[in-house]
């Protein structure tokens, strides 16, 4: 059957029917076939137009629809997971769905003794982004529900140059391919088993707990990797029901119920990232600062386009307002960079680490490194303009002054969702292809000009 009809089979029949586990089923059966072009095609369909479409309504009912889907997936022809799911005493989908159920129920902190906890390990979410969003926040509320205890984060290096600075917290490094065959993603569990065990290797259950984050390590909590007693699941997709709060400000709210702690008390942001001690990037008008990015992530949805685009540049240059372009990640942003660079009608140069200053008369410098070193001249600046990516979540957890532009976006309950959040004031102006730009751009303008940049501040960069 061809892969297109397995996904409508999925979408078309009600989880738990057999049509519903035939068609999911094959359609993992083939994501784990050894020809690769099928295996790509199979598990590119599988996440992008099922998980991923399922994850971002944020509804409770998608949650099940996904746990009932992927508790199959696990256990289809050729999975590299299920044997040792059997192991573990899993030996059937329904297994595991009845264990996914008893760890998404409320926990609260009744029993739980925070003075004999040794050890907290939080699993990445993968995406830089949502490690910003989500993981640091659990992370700097764990240190603080459990000052005895060692905080760890385990994923990705770059996703820790992120989520840990400023804070004694360890890195456990681990990686997985957000782009990867469903057989590779799945078999990064079993790297995070081990990590794991290593990390609590002599503590008994109760003296460390894994907090796990809607971490796709765990293909979103339905992969166990310790005791349950020792595991606590924040499942953000369906937290905060009908409420328009951004999952940071979710996130700490969990962390009260389930840690009976009021430093992460209801309505509360994450703490900002400290700022470093460095030089000053300043000139000799004091103009004011922008930091802008223009990266989606891989979602060209994201983009209003180039026309908008170039004249946001141009607005902040006729208003006397440096700016710090980001080239952020991969060919393609890199490519929309090179276009803006190209119609800019100012002065343009390039940042360097090593830095001295604000060259006199250049209007815009571009910055070609990690998102962790861009986000030191977010911090520097006045304002960080851009869409719905890390680079606006950095911006907020650094305290300034965010306007993100938000397209694409699938639902108003997404864009409230991934609303930044942080100490400073943060502007979310949605945007349909069918919207007026030069309306848009006056909203930008209006925003920075009342807010912003009338009072340009000295920040520090690193």
């Amino acid at each position: 059957m061809r892969i297109a009809d397995l996904v409508s089979g999925v979408r078309e029949h009600r989880p738990g029917s057999p049509s519903f586990t035939d068609c999911a089923r094959a359609l993992a059966e083939t994501a784990f076939c050894s020809d690769s072009d099928r295996a790509t095609a199979a598990t590119k369909a599988l996440f992008s137009e099922l998980v991923e479409e399922w994850a971002d309504g944020f509804e409770p009912s998608l949650c099940a629809t996904y746990a009932a889907f992927m508790s199959e997936v696990l256990y289809a022809p050729g999975s590299p997971v299920a044997s040792v799911l059997g192991t573990l005493g899993y030996g059937e989908p329904e297994e595991l769905l009845d264990r996914y159920r008893r760890i998404t129920s409320a926990r609260s902190a009744a029993g739980l003794d925070r003075r004999s906890v040794k050890k907290v390990a939080v699993l990445s979410r993968i995406t830089l982004g949502a490690d910003v969003a989500v993981t640091r926040p659990l992370l700097l509320a764990a240190a603080s529900a459990f000052p005895a205890a060692e905080v760890e984060f385990i994923g990705p290096k770059k996703n820790a140059d992120l989520t840990v600075a400023g804070h004694p917290i360890r890195h456990c490094e681990i990686s997985y391919g957000r782009t990867a065959l469903l057989v590779d993603r799945l078999l990064a569990w079993n790297h995070l088993r081990e990590a794991v065990q290593n990390s609590v290797a002599g503590l008994r259950p109760d003296e460390y707990l894994i907090i796990d984050p809607d971490s796709r390590l765990t293909q979103l909590g339905l992969l166990p990797v310790v005791p349950d007693s020792s595991y606590h699941f924040f499942e953000s997709r369906s937290a905060g029901g009908r409420g328009s709060c951004s999952l940071g400000s979710l996130a700490l709210q969990w962390c009260g119920r389930a840690w009976g702690v009021d430093a992460a008390g209801a309505g509360r942001v994450p703490p900002q990232i400290p700022p470093a001690s460095c030089k000053l990037l300043s000139d000799k008008a004091d103009r004011p600062l922008a930091a802008v990015s223009f990266g989606v992530g891989g979602r060209a949805s994201k983009r209003v386009g180039d026309h908008f685009e170039d004249s946001l540049l141009d607005l902040f240059r006729r208003r006397g307002v440096r700016i710090v372009l980001d080239y952020g990640l991969g060919e393609d942003e890199a490519r929309v960079v090179d276009q803006r660079v190209a119609a800019f009608a100012g002065t343009v140069g390039e940042l360097s680490d090593d830095q001295p200053g604000w060259p006199s008369q250049t209007d815009l410098l571009t910055w070609r490194g990690s998102l962790a070193a861009f986000g030191a001249w977010t911090a520097a600046a006045d304002v960080y303009v851009g869409y719905d990516s890390a680079a606006a979540h950095l911006a907020a957890a650094h305290a300034t002054p965010v306007i993100e532009v938000f397209a694409g976006a699938p639902s108003e309950r997404f864009r409230d969702r991934w609303t930044p959040s942080g100490p400073a004031p943060v502007h979310v102006l949605p945007f349909t292809g069918s919207a007026d730009v030069a309306a848009l751009l006056r909203k930008v303008d209006q925003i920075a000009a009342e807010m912003v940049l009338s009072k340009p501040r000295a920040r520090l960069v690193e």
